[in-house]
């Protein structure tokens, strides 16, 4: 009590004092200036009362909304394995929560926003993807008015998470686990590249996981490419919440162009086949018109940029750093195996590339290369030094030393729509600028000194007869890319607006599409992730198609970055087609039609039993005991009533009218 009192008394001051210093010594004497001083300081005191929240005794019969009990049930795929009364773990599940329905309480389902149900609406709910954190759902009820809550789940979650979901909630809330572990194998995760050569042997990983197993168990895990079985194997069953990771070496494909490798895995018993299988595409043979990134120097840069180009242009990307006179490395993703390739391997693929990235170009340049450069329609340079900038055309001149900070100013530019609204004055800053020359090109992106002067180009982009290339003439774009949130939304859009830019006046290249799906495989009930190049802020109409049937036809909503998600679809194999029309203010003349198709296989997998059963059920209090002792309680904390909310807003009303009417602002 007395400390409370302590911190009511310290909080009162910190308002009041300044208050009245303001209206006894800044403010003109105005008449009534007391009685306003009062209002705000009546105002001040109940804001203080207001964050020591007392239990005043007033009757709470009155005004309070009747105590009520709520029940929480995550309703994810982990409750369709079997019980072993009989029945799936969903079953019991509505069981339960009816007969808490019939004692008075409310049903819920979680998710990031709690969903009220009936005991009706319970039992006919779709299965959902499981909720990570059910905090979120526990504060709502929270805020609803629940004296207890009742959380009933698999709890197929760590520990951490848990305590971290219940920690500090101002209810009471009992943990009823759903199952028990039960005997089951499945495959995490198919690691294999995204294209591999017609001769090249396919190397990648396996994840399995598995939980229910004795000493000694194992499981048959099988590899098939199309409908050819390519590798068999028994191994060991994982123990629970140990994922155990293969190494794949698959013989090279028999086909060429996109081609479906499944794994599986078989265990006596499991009794739950959903998680059983994944598919994966590769794409076999040399790549056909998508990206090639050259690379002469290490650096950031390529990491960075390659990932970003593919995923705007939708094709296939490849990148090659050099490593020695007839050595070069290719850029692979995780885990995939790294080997030496010979130049030829190189030079092969270079002259069929829809898009060129010369990068790190700084000393000798070897002729196949600055050959085909040269040649090349479709350029992007990033040089690092004098013979780069002379491949690329520009001022061979030494780079300005010192950082280069991005103006928010944009100049003119087919990329400027991607950049519009974004902060790029707090962007990281660019280094070694180098002078564009009289005739580099239009610029793309304005960078500045932090001690003024005139803003200068650090990107242009340049046409003639040979095509199309976009220049880089600063180093450290990669920096953008690194960091999260506007940094990254920067150089993405930068670089969109480039690969589009480049690719605009030509037929579209194998993989190209102005409406992309960003994975060619959706696990079950997950949303399908679309984008599309110059359509921000529109609408996508999609049409689906599955062994001939056509779907029903669904929009999405584009957001400023041309991006958008679409409902789950069953599992299967999907032919879509997608158009955004684009009204003539945005497209500068007439209406523009976006338009793209392709195909996704829904697999039939979900990784909810990845993680086994959290053991034991941490201790909580008994909800019925929560609402006792709520009822026993005399009073009611301050914070719940609406009495005070309104009276603050009436005490700063009428004070702002007081002022005004005495002449004070």
């Amino acid at each position: 009590m007395i400390t409370t009192l302590l911190l009511f008394v310290v909080l009162a001051a910190v308002g009041v004092v300044p208050a009245a210093f303001l209206y006894l010594r800044r403010e003109p004497a105005a008449p009534g200036r007391g009685l306003l001083l009062g209002l705000r300081a009546a105002a001040l005191l109940l804001v203080a009362l207001l964050l020591v929240d007392p239990t005043l005794p007033w009757d709470e019969a009155a005004g309070a909304p009747e105590p009520h009990r709520w029940v929480l049930v995550d309703g994810s795929r982990a409750l369709d394995v079997p019980h072993p009364d009989g029945g799936t773990l969903r079953d019991h599940a509505v069981e339960r929560a009816t007969r808490e329905a019939r004692e008075g309480a409310r049903l819920a389902l979680a998710g990031p926003e709690p969903e009220g149900v009936d005991t009706l609406a319970l039992a006919q709910a779709a299965p959902r993807l499981p909720v990570r954190d059910l905090r979120p759902s526990l504060v709502r009820l929270a805020e609803a008015g629940a004296d207890s809550i009742v959380l009933l789940s698999s709890l197929r979650t760590s520990a951490a998470a848990l305590e971290r979901a219940l920690e500090g909630l101002p209810v009471p809330v009992r943990v009823e686990r759903l199952g028990e572990p039960v005997r089951n194998a499945g495959v995490l995760e198919l690691e294999l590249p995204g294209r591999v050569a017609a001769d090249e042997t396919v190397r990648g990983g396996l994840t399995l996981f598995g939980e229910g197993g004795e000493e000694g168990d194992s499981l048959w895990v099988r590899l098939e490419e199309g409908e050819r079985e390519v590798e068999r194997r028994r191994v060991a069953l994982p123990r629970a919440g140990e994922p155990h990771r293969l190494a794949l070496e698959l013989p090279p494909p028999a086909d060429t162009g996109m081609v479906r490798y499944r794994a599986s895995v078989e265990l006596e018993g499991d009794v739950f086949r959903m998680d059983d299988q994944r598919v994966r595409h590769v794409r076999v043979g040399p790549p056909e018109g998508g990206i090639v990134l050259v690379s002469l120097e290490p650096d950031w840069e390529p990491r960075v940029l390659l990932p970003i180009l593919e995923a705007a242009t939708g094709l296939d990307g490849e990148g090659y750093l050099q490593v020695g006179d007839d050595a070069w490395l290719p850029l692979v993703r995780g885990d995939d195996p790294v080997g030496r390739l010979p130049t030829d391997h190189v030079r092969d693929r270079v002259p069929g590339a829809g898009i060129l990235v010369a990068h790190g170009v700084s000393g000798s340049v070897p002729d196949w290369f600055r050959e085909a450069v040269t040649e090349h329609p479709r350029v992007i340079h990033l040089p690092t030094g004098t013979e780069g900038a002379r491949l690329a055309s520009i001022s061979p001149a030494q780079p300005r030393d010192g950082e280069w900070m991005p103006s928010p100013d944009l100049p003119p530019s087919p990329v400027g729509a991607y950049l519009a609204g974004l902060p790029l004055g707090s962007l990281p800053p660019l280094t070694d600028l180098r002078a564009p020359g009289a005739a580099a090109g239009a610029p793309v992106l304005l960078v500045r000194s932090p001690r003024g002067g005139e803003s200068r180009p650090a990107l242009v982009l340049r046409e003639g007869a040979a095509g199309r290339s976009a220049v880089g003439l600063a180093r450290g774009f990669w920096r953008w890319g690194h960091r999260s949130g506007d940094p990254r939304e920067a150089y993405r859009g930068l670089w969109s607006g480039v690969a589009g830019w480049l690719l605009a006046d030509d037929a579209p290249l194998a993989g190209a599409g102005e409406v992309r799906l960003l994975e060619r495989v959706a696990a079950l009930d997950e949303p399908l992730r679309w984008e599309v190049s110059g359509g921000a802020g529109q609408e996508l109409e999609l049409r689906f198609r599955a062994m001939e049937v056509e779907a029903e036809v669904r929009r999405v909503r584009l957001d400023a970055m041309g991006r958008g998600t679409s409902d789950p679809l069953p599992p299967g194999r999907w032919r879509w087609e997608g158009q955004v029309e684009v009204p003539p203010e945005l497209s500068e003349g007439d209406p523009q039609l976006l338009s793209g198709a392709g195909e996704v296989e829904v697999e039939p997998w979900t990784g909810v039993l990845a993680e086994p059963p959290l053991d034991p059920v941490p201790e909580s209090r008994d909800p019925a005991q929560a609402v006792a002792e709520r009822a026993g309680r005399d009073g009611r904390p301050l914070r719940t009533h609406p009495a005070p909310y309104f009276l603050l807003v009436l005490l700063l009303c009428v004070e702002w009218v007081g002022r005004r009417r005495v002449g004070l602002r």
